[in-house]
């Protein structure tokens, strides 16, 4: 009783995060000349954006694919789509729990250890992250005054602003010392607990998910595949640029420095992004020579976009993947 409602808590608490950035992002804007743009937009380059969207999540579902084969499991690519799609529909409606979802339904599909499963998401979302920092490392070669200010001015001092970065560092290092002595000292009596036991099993099957990139079969094409995949993202944030006239002059670079920050907004806690996408993305295509107004038009066809596409392929992955179960039992 008691974790069901401190989910629905977290539930709120997250919602409301997003709800109050996407004030912020829209404070002082004028809807009715916001609509307007969006109406007036070209969505054939929408629809191609979405195209690329789609060719991301098709690499994906190969990419992790190579991760779960090391395991001796072998499930069908088209559930491991179908997992995906699920794991992205939960996210919007509480964040990062799709990576847990999409491992259970291949558990329910495939029967795949669910553990083993989760330890090669987490190898899946180190590449993320190396992939985004790379891309970061790029920009900031590419676009040095641009990216550099963003950082500073809406990141760094925010964080000065509101907290004490050596009084946190201290208390972090007393909290993890407490832990570590604690655990020297009772380490004969913790193991003697079946709950802890059952966690260092769950770990340890984790472990073996994450070693499971020791062994892929072909180490060049899962880098290939992950270059692929923000590849696509690239893409998908590029053609964008064309479905408004006012961001039609916008070039590689520029979509380059859009989808790091927009990768970067989406690590938030927050369903789906919702809030902090719009706001990070619209702040960063003010740095470009957009106007708030007109980055805000940009950040919310995106969104949108991407949020109709997670949807429709998560709900009909739902029902596919829970007809077929049906079905057997039937049988």
């Amino acid at each position: 009783m008691k974790s069901k409602i401190f989910k629905g808590l977290q539930f709120i608490f997250f919602l409301l995060l997003g709800g109050g950035l996407l004030y912020f992002a829209f404070r002082g804007i004028d809807l009715n000349d916001m609509i307007l743009e969006i109406r007036n937009a070209n969505y054939s380059w929408v629809a191609l954006s979405l195209f690329f969207a789609t060719l991301a999540l098709v690499f994906r579902t190969i990419r992790w694919r190579l991760l779960i084969e090391p395991l001796g499991e072998f499930p069908k690519r088209a559930n491991i789509f179908y997992a995906i799609n699920i794991g992205y529909l939960a996210n919007f409606v509480f964040p990062r729990i799709g990576e847990i979802v999409r491992c259970g339904i291949l558990k329910r599909t495939d029967n795949t250890p669910v553990d083993r499963l989760f330890g090669t998401v987490i190898t899946e979302r180190v590449f993320d992250l190396l992939m985004s920092i790379a891309l970061l490392c790029i920009m900031l070669i590419l676009r040095f005054e641009v990216v550099s200010s963003f950082i500073v001015e809406n990141i760094v001092l925010k964080i000065i602003e509101r907290t004490n970065i050596v009084i946190l560092f201290v208390i972090f290092s007393a909290i993890t010392l407490i832990f570590f002595i604690l655990f020297v000292i009772f380490k004969k009596q913790l193991s003697s607990i079946k709950a802890l036991n059952k966690i260092k099993t769950l770990l340890q099957g984790i472990f073996e998910g994450v070693k499971s990139i020791k062994h892929i079969r072909n180490f060049n094409f899962f880098i290939f595949l992950s270059f692929l995949i923000f590849g696509m993202y690239f893409l998908q944030t590029y053609v964008l640029f064309f479905a408004l006239e006012s961001a039609s002059s916008l070039g590689l670079g520029d979509a380059l420095f859009v989808l790091v920050i927009s990768t970067f907004a989406l690590v938030l806690p927050v369903q789906g992004g919702i809030g902090a996408f719009h706001w990070v993305v619209s702040l960063g295509l003010t740095l470009l020579g957009l106007t708030r107004e007109e980055g805000l038009v940009y950040a919310t066809i995106s969104h949108s976009a991407s949020f109709i596409l997670f949807i429709v392929l998560g709900v009909i992955s739902l029902l596919i993947v829970f007809a077929a179960k049906t079905n057997k039992i039937v049988k």
